[in-house]
């Protein structure tokens, strides 16, 4: 019997570490196609959302459910966010954009976090989905399992840096190898990973968070203290400089954020397990009684701020996280004040409103609710109705932040000034869409535009023989710090007396023709060559990569004569997977 147990565990942790292997790997194969135009930017989205999704819930189950029915909760998750990634891209140009926002990013894990112990108890038993008890411990089974997984990964890692440091003493570089491998690197931390999930679980009886929460019961007067103070003091501080300040409102959602952390944690999943001493226990009803509180003064202050500013995506979001909390919260006060089994209608609070939460997050990435819509308009109706000038309103994030709703919202408001025969709102909006820098918008003197520097980089930087000549269209829609940093380079010389830089066409991916794509060559301050890949899409997206040497240390910085030798014409492009340059003994290609 013992010796079939020890099989089984160890078929569960090969299992897993292959499983974890497998999804890490995936996960390297997206990233190096990342950089692909032909893969339309929602596919990216979609594809990164559903592996990152399935793997982590299916790696998260696997233990306690089996691979097979792991793997099937993972999808069941999976579909659903994927979907819901592909909505929140939808609204960007390009949808990559869409990542560039932790919030929509941070919308769609608590979406999964949240439904990951329903879908896990589900699987196990279907008629306990709803059981309190079994979805307060698969939670917080959930958490500390994966924490400590990533805990060990950390680990494992510092053990190959150490092994690596003290095998380079004596010369010898077999871990060294691993470091350079980036599908090794990815695989290896998969595997490791899943191996830890599937130990941690083994030993599930001896490493539990429950201790932790026992811990956590101990702050519970703590802060109660806290916000006792905080409320006695507030009406003789004044409440000035309270409102109005939208760092104000987080710090309050984020404190009654806690407090319902640290009530439920302290009612644990049953009577049986909860606080049991008199002080603990009235201390954990007049932290819930007072959570109210805490969110209607950060309701006001975020109101006030609203009217004085107008909604914006950051603002709808803390609204929404405003409006749960404070049903949490008013639950919480009711359930404590009316006494009797007051505990077990918290718990079943707590099921409502976590379904409720996971429904909300689903609609604020959805169609239903678009949250940069919503700002646009109102941002609009301030100006419209002129409650705003064009200084007081978010205009450089209108074009750059808020996807297709702030293009939209640009379009109206420079339609209406073109009826008021607002100049300098037409002209806000057109620096706004032509400078990428939010720093340059607000200081002009910051940086240069590119209006001043394309003309300067057509007169200054030779192009490769044998190629075109190079046009403005060429340098059109480029970032201004890649043109600033040419630019520089071109302000160098070379021993020569030649620029330090150079246009060099060619075919150096397969995606695009010739003509639409080119290395750059330019000095840097630290006077070697530094190489970028140009590449326009057949959209007129731009790629900007930076080309390595195809050599083990994938070197990034040439010496000068790279860039000599490329002018005088001692070059070839040659097959390298796909095409790379080859001159003075270098052979260098763009990276993924």
């Amino acid at each position: 019997m013992a010796g079939s147990g020890a099989s089984v565990r160890v078929l569960d942790r090969v299992s897993q570490s292959i499983a974890g292997a497998v999804a890490a790997l995936a996960l390297w194969a997206l990233g190096e196609t990342w950089s692909e135009p032909a893969i339309p930017d929602l596919l990216r989205i979609c594809l990164l959302t559903f592996v990152l999704v399935q793997s982590g819930v299916a790696l998260t189950l696997a233990a306690p459910l089996g691979l097979a029915r792991s793997m099937w909760g993972g999808f069941i998750l999976s579909l659903p966010a994927t979907l819901l990634a592909l909505s929140a891209g939808s609204r960007f140009e390009p949808a990559l954009k869409a990542l560039d926002h932790p919030e929509l990013v941070s919308v769609l894990a608590v979406f999964v976090f949240v439904l990951t112990p329903f879908v896990a108890v589900w699987l196990r038993d279907r008629d306990q989905w709803l059981d309190y008890a079994c979805l307060f411990e698969t939670a917080w089974e959930i958490t500390a399992r994966f924490l400590l997984a990533w805990l060990f990964l950390a680990l494992v890692w510092m053990v190959l840096f150490l092994s690596d440091a003290l095998l380079n003493l004596v010369d010898i570089g077999l871990v060294d190898l691993v470091f350079r491998t980036d599908w090794l690197v990815f695989g290896l931390s998969g595997a490791v990973l899943g191996l830890g999930l599937a130990v941690i679980y083994e030993v599930r009886d001896r490493v539990s968070p429950f201790p932790a929460l026992r811990l956590l019961r101990m702050l519970v007067p703590v802060f109660l203290v806290v916000i006792v103070l905080f409320l006695a003091v507030l009406p003789f501080r004044g409440l000035t400089g309270l409102f109005g300040d939208l760092s104000s409102a987080g710090i309050l959602l984020v404190s009654a954020s806690v407090a319902i952390t640290l009530v439920s944690t302290a009612l644990d999943r049953d009577d049986a397990h909860g606080v049991q001493t008199p002080g603990l226990t009235i201390a954990t009803r007049g932290l819930a009684v007072l959570i109210p509180l805490l969110v209607g003064l950060s309701a006001w202050a975020l109101a006030v701020r609203v009217l004085g500013y107008g909604w914006t995506p950051d603002r709808l979001l803390a609204a929404l996280g405003a409006c749960l909390l404070m049903a949490y919260a008013t639950g919480y006060a009711v359930c404590a004040l009316v006494g009797g089994a007051w505990r077990d209608r918290v718990r079943r609070l707590n099921i409502a409103m976590a379904l409720t939460l996971a429904l909300a997050l689903a609609l604020w990435l959805s169609p239903v609710f678009d949250g940069f819509r919503v700002a646009s308009a109102s941002q609009v109706g301030r100006y419209e109705a002129h409650l705003a000038e064009t200084g007081e309103l978010p205009i450089w994030e209108m074009a750059h932040e808020w996807g297709h709703a702030g293009q939209q919202g640009l379009d109206r408001l420079q339609a209406i000034a073109e009826r008021r025969e607002d100049l300098i709102m037409i002209d806000t909006i057109a620096r706004a869409r032509r400078i990428d820098s939010r720093y340059q918008f607000s200081d002009p003197e910051l940086l240069p535009t590119p209006e001043t520097l394309i003309p300067e980089l057509l007169a200054k930087m030779p192009v490769a023989e044998g190629s075109r000549r190079l046009s403005a269209d060429d340098l059109t829609g480029i970032p201004v710090h890649h043109l600033k940093a040419w630019q520089t380079g071109c302000a160098r010389t070379l021993p020569g007396g030649t620029p330090g830089c150079l246009f060099l066409r060619g075919a150096f991916s397969p995606a695009v023709d010739e003509t639409e794509q080119a290395l750059v060559l330019f000095l840097a301050d630290d006077g070697l060559v530094r190489i970028t890949h140009l590449l326009r899409g057949p959209s007129g997206d731009i790629s900007l990569r930076h080309a390595a040497a195809e050599t083990a240390s994938e070197e990034e910085a040439f010496p000068v004569e790279v860039l000599a030798a490329a002018q005088a014409g001692r070059f070839e492009i040659i097959p390298s997977g796909r095409k790379a340059l080859s001159v003075a003994g270098q052979v260098i290609s763009p990276r993924d």
